[in-house]
């Protein structure tokens, strides 16, 4: 089975930031669950733009974390790429 990748991007306003940093943990849990891998990256000079990486051994696991997220689209994994 290929591994597989979503990646959304959010822009979260400075009014939002606390709570959807707050809310990142258990995110990370709850994928962890699946299992899948979680990261959040943001954007060095611009505040409140982030990128999530959801990671899974294949499509259903992605979905499983994102449930009904419309943004997340996913990627297949390349072997030997």
């Amino acid at each position: 089975m290929s591994r597989a990748l979503t990646i959304v991007e959010r822009v979260v306003p400075d009014a939002e930031r606390a709570e959807y940093l707050a809310a990142l943990p258990l995110r990370k849990q709850r994928a962890a669950s699946v299992p899948a891998h979680f990261w959040v990256f943001e954007h060095a000079s611009d505040r409140g733009r982030f990128i999530e990486f959801t990671e899974a051994g294949g499509e259903e696991a992605l979905a499983a974390v994102h449930g009904t997220d419309v943004a997340a689209q996913c990627w297949r994994e390349v072997q030997g790429g």
